[in-house]
């Protein structure tokens, strides 16, 4: 098993998970938290992408007060309500796995389930995720992480040129195409179409680190700006395939209590519909929000109504 080691900037003790991503975080109570464990956090997060503390309060109150230590919260959701008394948390339930739900759809997306980062179908994109195990199976369901700024820089240095310049178009339609389906929840269809489409740069920096990230969405990018549906598909294809690399992952079996906070534009997030048909809830929250800017200026912009 990995050594902790002290953190001399923090003082927090730290076990690093990969070579890549991901650090347990010993000595932070969730409840008694305060602007300078945020700062802490957030430094960590700059440094491993996602960090994980174990032994947490699961109170929704709780995981609320100390997303907020690390930014103004969010909505639970744009197009969703959140868990009643607390409309900063969603409620994500994912139990009763069957066999229909593990069906392949492609190498990249299960049925209900897909490599991702928190709603880049709005142009100011979550700065923070964080997700908390409520009730989980003693096997199976976890969350794995992939490092889209690992990605970009193990780029060529051609094709880092050619993404420094490019935008995508993210539709939350991609994601919820069957909320357009006939006799489905008319409220949540309008809802669905009233919200713009969007660009943002393939690259994004980060104002806190600098570090250059690829703002690779695979369920709602539908294409690159100025590019045919084929060039698009296969330049994604090759971006996506190349941070879904083994080195660039990291896995995390939960415990009732964890806490998985992470940088959300940095990182693409999965769970592993494994755990059968028992019951399983994480609680999500999300802090900060900002327009993605590209190495070139680039901003996040929405597109006008066709």
């Amino acid at each position: 098993m990995t050594q902790s080691t002290i953190d001399h900037r923090t003082g927090l003790r730290l076990r690093r998970l990969t070579g890549s991503i991901g650090a347990e975080v010993a000595g932070i109570d969730i409840r008694t938290a305060d602007g300078s464990t945020a700062e802490a956090i957030a430094r960590l997060v700059d440094d491993h992408g996602v960090l994980f503390l174990r032994d947490q309060s699961t109170d929704a109150a709780d995981l609320t007060r100390f997303a907020s230590l690390l930014g103004p919260l969010l909505p639970a959701h744009p197009l969703k309500p959140g868990l009643t008394g607390h409309p900063h948390v969603l409620a994500n339930q994912t139990g009763g796995v069957t066999a229909d739900d593990i069906r392949c759809r492609d190498r990249y997306n299960r049925h209900a389930t897909n490599w991702h980062v928190d709603c880049t179908f709005i142009t100011d994109v979550p700065v923070y995720s964080l997700l908390q195990a409520v009730t989980v199976q003693p096997f199976g369901g976890d969350t794995l992480f992939a490092d889209l700024a690992g990605a970009y820089s193990g780029l060529a240095a051609p094709l880092r040129e050619l993404a420094d310049r490019l935008s995508c178009v993210h539709d939350a339609k991609l994601l919820y195409a069957d909320w357009l389906l006939p006799g489905r929840d008319e409220e949540s269809r309008e809802r669905l179409l009233a919200l713009p489409v969007v660009t943002h740069p393939l690259v994004a920096v980060s104002p806190r680190s600098g570090l250059r990230s690829l703002a690779l969405n695979p369920n709602c990018v539908t294409g690159i700006e100025g590019f045919s549906q084929l060039e698009s598909d296969t330049l994604l294809d090759l971006f996506l395939a190349h941070t879904l690399v083994p080195e660039r992952t990291v896995r995390w079996q939960w415990a009732e209590g964890d806490i998985a906070v992470w940088d959300n534009v940095r990182l693409l997030h999965n769970y592993v519909l494994d755990h059968g048909s028992g019951e399983r809830l994480i609680q999500r929250a999300m802090a900060g929000s900002a327009p993605l800017a590209g190495p070139d200026g680039a901003m996040s912009r929405e597109l006008p109504l066709s």
